[in-house]
């Protein structure tokens, strides 16, 4: 295979994975922050989440069109919240 094909391959990859993420109405995880009391984090619609009283976990995910942002409660035991963000989340 020729060097110059790759980023051909690379891009129609790329795009299948758009064209499913749309049909499937699933959100795959790009990112993930945890914020604790007391950090300055600011995410639009919540706020500045370092003033609550627990941690909180900031997860960002590629619907295949663009990039959602979900806050969640982080527990380090999962029982009142969760230690890491969904890798595949389904649309709330």
């Amino acid at each position: 295979m020729k060097a110059s094909r790759i980023p051909g391959i690379a891009l129609a990859v790329f795009l299948l994975i758009c064209v499913a993420l749309l049909a499937s109405d699933k959100r795959v995880l790009i990112w993930e922050t945890k914020v604790n009391p007391g950090d300055s984090y600011i995410v639009e619609e919540h706020g500045d989440l370092g003033k609550s009283q627990q941690s909180t976990l900031v997860c960002r995910y590629f619907t295949g069109r663009s990039i959602k942002t979900s806050v969640l409660w982080y527990s380090s035991n999962n029982i009142m919240g969760r230690d890491q963000c969904p890798f595949v989340k389904g649309t709330d």
